[in-house]
């Protein structure tokens, strides 16, 4: 029973590194096509046409593009940026629609486009957008000065409700937190997509193979045990973090060198001897490594610490059947002269 524990644990701390190597790459490809942002910039449309059925997808995208491009939202020109809050958003379509946008904003509205946001405006009660901004702030300003405890986002909703007491802030109000959770959702299952294709490119680099690991580690009693003890300075290291460590490309390099010098991975140099090394894999243990990959280091983690919990009881129990056992033998009889 302790073997089969054995196995599994180390097991589950080759799925761990490898893993890590996932989520790594997860987060670089997700930043660089910038899912948060494109996810959030899609809900912010269908929230603009939320508000005015009659407005055209592609005024709605130029202006949600405008909004999350603007200096103080964007870190990046031109990149989209991934949070915002209603009272900013409904600040800013008032900012657009007046034109009172800083020189260094890259993408500007159409004229098209502004007169549309006006109309829109207008249509839900904001018939002046530049006076009603400049209400809100005024506002939020005496706010803090006669009630300085106030937390900021609690003074600017405070202001937006009762300079710009509209059916614009209605309906952003109504639909805002409604649309997030959508964004939320959608980003959560792209991640996941992403972190699929990702647990194919790692598997096929390294060519890890499950069945193969499997079976070395029932015979190796070496790799096991070396495996183990990797397991508890994993433990120890989360445990002394109080969480999971931080992920970068330096640490994960070092794991993946560790499993290269223990025979687990072989990441082929040459292209040649990758494609000739396929021949040994089992197709079967590849696409096991990919499913087991694409469950995350999270779950990963909380595994290698369950087994640890159980094996310590397990080995607990067998010391102490193993004593009872020693206690019971009768004793060796005495030799004669």
């Amino acid at each position: 029973m302790l073997k089969t524990l054995d196995i599994l644990l180390g097991m589950t701390v080759i799925m761990l590194i490898a893993s890590m190597a996932v989520t790594v790459l997860t987060q670089f490809v997700s930043g660089l096509v910038n899912l948060r942002g494109k996810n959030l910039a899609r809900g912010l449309c269908d929230l603009l046409q939320q508000i005015d059925p009659n407005l055209q997808r592609e005024i709605a995208e130029q202006i949600t593009c405008s909004v999350l491009t603007h200096p103080m939202i964007s870190s990046v020109a031109q990149r989209l940026g991934d949070t915002i809050h209603r009272e900013e958003f409904v600040k800013l379509l008032m900012d657009l629609a007046s034109g009172e946008i800083p020189k260094n904003h890259s993408n500007p509205l159409s004229d098209e486009a502004k007169q549309q946001l006006m109309a829109l405006l207008q249509q839900n009660g904001i018939d002046n957008p530049k006076d009603t901004v400049d209400k809100v702030r005024n506002y939020a300003l005496q706010l803090e000065l006669s009630n300085p405890e106030l937390a900021a986002n609690v003074r600017h909703s405070i202001a937006m409700l009762t300079e710009a007491n509209s059916r614009l802030v209605a309906k952003v109000n109504g639909w805002f937190d409604q649309t997030m959770d959508r964004v939320s959702d959608r980003f959560t299952a792209s991640s996941r997509l992403v972190s699929v294709l990702c647990s194919v490119v790692v598997v096929a680099a390294i060519q890890l193979d499950s069945l193969d690991v499997i079976n070395r580690l029932s015979m190796d009693d070496q790799l096991r045990d070396t495996l183990i003890s990797k397991a508890f300075a994993i433990d120890q290291a989360q445990t002394t973090a109080g969480k999971a460590p931080v992920l970068n490309v330096d640490s994960v390099k070092t794991e993946l060198n560790t499993l290269q010098e223990l025979g687990v991975i072989d990441v082929i140099n040459s292209g040649q001897n990758w494609r000739e090394h396929w021949c040994e894999v089992n197709p079967i243990g590849i696409i096991l490594s990919v499913f087991l990959l694409s469950l995350g280091a999270p779950f990963w983690y909380g595994a290698l610490k369950n087994l640890l919990k159980l094996r310590g009881s397990l080995a607990g129990k067998d010391d102490a059947q193993r004593q009872e056992r020693q206690r019971q033998q009768p004793p060796k009889p005495a030799t004669q002269p």
